[in-house]
């Protein structure tokens, strides 16, 4: 398969969008989840999933073992980890996807196989 210059300025302006979009996602979950308003919100969820565990019903709760809200925990230390997948696997499915397209697109080299007795006639 060949490599168009086409093609690898659609796959650096997907990761750019990938990656802008983590990043502002990353930003928000900051903003939203890092102050103590937020902190305080968590605690009290984490009171009542204890509460609840403790009750009777069809389904057992578990209690969150985070102290923080997981949307925090997972922007601020593992963003890297984050980001390197959502690159790695956007490349991959950009790039599988330009090998089907251009499968279908493609036509393939003429091959004559009619019986050899038939070639090289003219068509009546």
């Amino acid at each position: 398969m060949q490599f168009r210059l086409l093609d690898f300025i659609l796959l650096i302006s997907l990761l750019a969008i990938v990656s802008a979009g983590l990043v502002y996602g990353r930003a928000q979950a900051l903003h939203v989840y890092g102050d103590q308003n937020a902190q305080t919100e968590w605690d009290a969820w984490r009171e009542d999933a204890k509460d609840l565990a403790k009750g009777i019903g069809p389904v057992t709760r578990r209690v969150p073992k985070s102290a923080e809200p997981p949307a925090l925990k997972l922007m601020r230390d593992y963003f890297a980890v984050c980001l390197g997948l959502a690159l790695l696997l956007s490349s991959v499915l950009f790039l599988t996807s330009l090998a089907f397209v251009r499968g279908a697109f493609t036509t393939g080299k003429f091959v004559d196989r009619s019986p050899p007795e038939l070639k090289n006639t003219s068509p009546r």
